[in-house]
């Protein structure tokens, strides 16, 4: 144990319980594909996920930074920070929940379900309530530095998730006992933070601790608002466009190479706090572009083995109304490649915000704008394209920003020969997989 404990390093088991949650959300899906509940089904349990996940991912995510922010500067004395942050969560949990029941209309006609009404509501209002608060139970395992608890809590959960959502709809062929399932669940995690927090913190409501919090937050909120609401404007552009089917078509495709998405973003972060405390900049970025390099020749591989055989695996591993999602897959595993290009982690070391949110911002205009014009053209297709187009343009922008602000190019952080090498390659992969 002790050995396991000395590898198992915090942000380890963080990633570990990450990689769980991808697991568990993949083998639902594809459980889901096999069973008789259809396609329309698949795509109400896709948009039941987007609406709760939409609803609360700025919020949550943004606070979730300020906690470790805050916390890292008291983490040698028990405080009353995690009981008034869990207040916070709660009050605003509700406050979401309360939203999508006064707009249940409005977001019902803009995700395509008709009557306006939103199937499942009593469950999808519980489910926001729950899961909101029960994001924290990770990140306080993280600050007080329990790796294994954080192991130990990703695999039971999300082993449980998948056994609660899937065999009650094998044996009833009914997707509402699957979503009961999932709020039991979530129900667990919730009990598991109460514990948490009665074991790591005061109970003691502080109304200027909440206060500082909150006015901490708003930068935090708006960068996640801004950075990862990109993924939601391709789902509600899909969701109002087209029916539940296709709905799920695009979900089941536009997933990132996890191979690839997993380790590139681990990379940046680690080399973001590397350039923020380490006066040798130069020594860093020089070991940021021999690990960029060294984690390409492994996943770009992988990646273009998956482009190949996406077109052949997707009908086999879910059904065969999921025939178009391969393209979908195949286009956001070729944008993945470009995470490899981290001009933000000089960005962040240098806590510049500001040009990161200019580059997001412009990449959801690209993504909305293009995205709406080339969907009536050529279907969801076009809206993966619009996604790779984006994240291209964004990443032109922060390049361009960081040669200009502190004179380094590309190739001092990228392996660019290497890069181009295996974008030249995926992009071959891509044609190839279109014309088999």
């Amino acid at each position: 144990m002790s050995v396991i404990a000395k590898y198992l390093t915090s942000v380890r088991a963080l990633q570990f319980l990450q990689l769980f949650r991808f697991v568990a959300l993949l083998l639902i899906g594809i459980v889901l594909s096999k069973t008789s509940i259809g396609i329309s089904q698949i795509g109400t349990y896709e948009t039941f996920l987007l609406i709760s996940g939409a609803s609360c991912f700025f919020w949550t995510g943004g606070m979730l930074q300020t906690m470790l922010s805050l916390k890292q500067e008291n983490s040698n004395r028990k405080s009353e920070a995690y009981f008034n942050i869990f207040l916070i969560f709660m009050v605003l949990a509700v406050i979401t929940a309360l939203g999508v029941f006064l707009l249940q209309s409005q977001i019902a006609c803009f995700v395509g379900f008709s009557g306006g009404r939103i199937p499942y509501l009593k469950i999808l209002l519980a489910y926001i309530v729950l899961s909101c608060p029960a994001n924290l139970v990770e990140y306080i395992y993280l600050i007080e530095n329990r790796p294994c608890r954080i192991a130990v809590y990703g695999a039971i959960v999300f082993t449980l998730q998948i056994l609660a959502v899937t065999i009650p709809v094998i044996y009833t062929d009914d997707l509402g006992y699957g979503l009961y399932g999932l709020l039991l669940v979530t129900a667990i995690k919730f009990a598991w933070l109460v514990i948490a927090v009665l074991r790591f913190s005061r109970l003691k409501i502080s109304g200027k601790y909440i206060g500082i919090f909150l006015r901490l937050s708003a930068p935090f909120v708006l960068s996640v608002l801004i950075v990862k609401g990109i993924q939601y404007a391709d789902s509600f552009l899909v969701a109002y466009k087209f029916d539940e089917g296709t709905y799920a078509q695009f979900r089941y495709g536009a997933k990132e190479f996890p191979l690839i998405l997993l380790p590139a973003v681990a990379l940046s972060e680690a080399f973001s706090a590397r350039i923020a405390n380490n006066r040798d900049m130069g020594e860093v970025i020089e070991n940021l572009k021999r690990e960029s390099k060294h984690i390409m020749h492994i996943c770009i591989p992988v990646a273009m083995v998956a482009i190949i055989t996406s077109k052949f695996l997707y009908p086999l591993v879910f059904n065969e109304d999921f025939y178009e999602s391969a393209f979908i897959f195949n286009i956001y595993c070729f944008a993945a490649i470009f995470r490899f290009i981290v001009p933000e982690s000089i960005l962040v070391g240098k806590r510049q915000s500001r040009p990161i949110l200019a580059a997001a911002s412009i990449n959801i205009l690209v993504n909305i704008v293009l995205g709406l014009v080339l969907m009536n053209f050529i279907g969801i297709v076009g809206i993966a394209i619009a996604f790779l187009v984006g994240n291209i343009v964004e990443k032109v922008v922060l390049v361009s920003v960081v040669k200009s602000l502190y004179g380094i190019r590309p190739s001092q952080y990228l392996d660019t020969k290497i890069f181009m090498y295996y974008t030249i390659l995926l992009a071959v992969c891509l044609a190839v997989s279109i014309v088999i």
